[in-house]
């Protein structure tokens, strides 16, 4: 405590409160990079996580999607050449204009 006084004697109380200032900033600074980049980090880490999973439930419900599409469209041909077949049309309309549909 001596050794403040001393130099706020030599140097005047403004240098004093400089270093003081200048002391408490790079603490803050400390504060910031261990603390709080860490938790930056961290919630980085989560949200990424989170990204991906988003990601790989949108392509699976895709890949669902696109199976009940198939099915759907193997349906309405089955139907079709079923109606076909009573009505005795003959042209055998079908639904496989459908299947080209892109993906």
């Amino acid at each position: 405590m001596e050794s403040w006084i001393e130099v706020a004697e030599k140097f005047g109380i403004s240098v004093v409160m400089l270093i003081g200032v200048s002391w408490g900033m790079v603490k803050l600074f400390q504060f910031q990079a261990n603390t709080l980049m860490k938790q930056i980090a961290e919630n980085h880490q989560r949200i990424e996580s989170i990204i991906i999973k988003l990601i790989d439930s949108s392509r699976n419900r895709d890949e669902q999607n696109n199976l009940f599409f198939e099915k759907l469209v193997t349906m309405m041909d089955t139907s079709n050449n079923m109606m076909a077949k009573l009505y005795k049309n003959g042209n055998g309309s079908s639904c496989s204009n459908y299947r080209k549909r892109e993906k």
